[in-house]
């Protein structure tokens, strides 16, 4: 049988639930233990495991929110249900930030809390292969610098949305797949940290719309923003020697690249270098250069206190002017003015 824990103030909300033909043999859920208030509740579920927590969210103690917090940072319960008098989309929206299985609301319908039940039970192997394959071809997408990652994306979000049959499991589920790719393309390309930081792409408290929509559209466009990004500072190159060259410039941005220099460790001359590294990357030598060292700028803008002339110098452009205006020509604004704005844009802004 499958555990459960009731967390209720409300005694006529609790009898409601209680009340309904869905306990025992037929569902292999049973009501466990029956609490007050969310205190108790969380002291509880330190002690004894539960397969499933329902609980109110306008709860004594701890709310229904707060213990859901707990719940999920420590790991205390896979599934937690919140459940109110109230049909009230904001509760639902931080409910799927916390991590909410999902959101019951007063009348409570059979067959609804059935379909809980048969979710929790159904979820394991079947849920997870079909996350680590869209997961995969996505990292394929990666990978391979392919641009169908533009149509892919969408038209996989809109399934999982259409055929989960409530948005708080879709969501659970993209969830997990965003989650992958994210984790995935970092691991495999360590440089990516010194110019976007993957902790932005956790900070999820970003969807502020009452629609389906933006749920939809959210992890799709962080995903697309890092793919641009990779691509332009990862180009797809089929020359081994070319594509350790660029690893090694995007590992240390701020060294001071010379051609020649770079040209020397692959034995070739500085000549010869520049139209190999042009026919694979389609990209001259010193574009490709200076792209990377504008977004290490950005990030270091956002990211670090260092003034201006300071990043400038650190990036081995003397002339602060000078840099200024490069860095105007590729974002579209000053260094200045990107500083000032940062706090307003979405994974750096620009890119």
């Amino acid at each position: 049988m499958y555990r459960t824990l009731l967390v209720f103030d409300n005694y006529y909300l609790l009898k409601e639930l209680q009340e309904l033909e869905v306990w025992g043999v037929c569902s292999e859920f049973e009501i466990t233990t029956v609490l007050r208030d969310g205190q108790s509740a969380y002291q509880e579920m330190k002690h004894n495991h539960y397969d499933l927590i329902i609980t109110e969210i306008r709860i004594t103690g701890l709310d229904g929110l707060e213990l859901l917090r707990l719940v999920r940072e420590e790991k205390l319960c896979n599934h937690v249900v919140l459940c109110s008098e109230f049909s009230d989309f904001d509760y639902a929206r931080q409910g799927i930030i916390l991590g909410a299985f999902d959101y019951l609301v007063k009348p409570f319908q059979e067959d609804i809390v059935f379909e809980i039940f048969n979710r929790i039970k159904n979820e394991g192997f079947k849920k997870l292969e079909t996350e680590i394959y869209y997961g995969e071809e996505i990292l394929n997408c990666f990978r391979e610098r392919n641009n169908e990652i533009y149509t892919y994306l969408p038209k996989m979000l809109e399934a999982i949305y259409n055929q989960n049959g409530n948005f708080l499991g879709a969501d659970k589920s993209v969830r997990k797949i965003y989650e992958t790719v994210i984790d995935g393309v970092y691991d495999e390309n360590e440089w990516l940290d010194l110019y976007i930081a993957q902790h932005d792409f956790y900070t999820l408290d970003e969807i502020h719309e009452g629609r389906l929509d933006s749920y939809k559209n959210f992890y799709g466009k962080k995903i697309i923003k890092l793919y641009e990004l990779y691509c332009e500072l990862f180009p797809k190159v089929n020359n081994d020697q070319i594509k350790k060259v660029i690893v090694y410039i995007l590992n240390n941005p701020e060294s001071e690249l010379k051609q020649k220099d770079l040209a020397a460790r692959l034995y070739m001359n500085a000549s010869y270098f520049s139209t190999v590294f042009g026919t694979h990357t389609n990209l001259r030598f010193v574009d490709y250069l200076l792209n990377v060292r504008l977004y290490r700028a950005a990030y270091l803008l956002q990211q670090s206190p260092l003034k201006i002339v300071e990043i400038a110098q650190r990036l081995n452009y003397k002339d602060t002017g000078y840099f200024s205006h490069l860095f105007k020509k590729k974002f579209g604004v000053t260094p200045s003015e990107y500083k000032m704005k940062e706090e307003n844009l979405e994974l750096g802004g620009f890119f």
